[in-house]
């Protein structure tokens, strides 16, 4: 059996963010999965946790997602991030290593960025925020 690679979840719905947590689980990702922004980035700061991948939904106006990829990257700089735009509002942000924009975005393009990420992770060297 494989191994399952560990990767942060944020997202404010918390519907949506059990629906995402429980699909990923059925790959090969170790969810962890938070609605606060706080937590989230005290939990990506976390050297013992290894994450492979950080994963943002934006899903409502008004949520933390955006801010949230800086707070990250302060603290977890060698983590790649992946930010899902649901609501096709917040500017492109240069920091997040990949953006998936609009409501139709699928479990499926979600698991390809993934997977393109998890990848690109073993070969990449960290990345500066400045």
């Amino acid at each position: 059996m494989r191994q399952k690679k560990p990767i942060l979840l944020y997202c404010a719905d918390t519907e949506l963010l059990s629906s995402l947590a429980f699909a990923l689980r059925l790959h090969p990702y170790q969810v962890t999965a938070t609605e606060n922004s706080m937590e989230a980035s005290l939990v990506a700061g976390d050297r013992c946790a290894g994450f492979v991948c950080g994963v943002l939904i934006h899903a409502q106006q008004g949520d933390l997602a955006g801010r949230l990829v800086h707070r990250i990257l302060e603290v977890a700089d060698h983590m790649p991030l992946l930010l899902v735009d649901r609501t096709g509002d917040l500017a492109p942000v240069r920091y997040a290593d990949m953006v998936l924009y609009g409501r139709n975005t699928s479990m499926q393009h979600i698991l390809g960025a993934l997977q393109t990420l998890c990848a690109r992770k073993r070969e990449q060297q960290p990345r500066s925020a400045a």
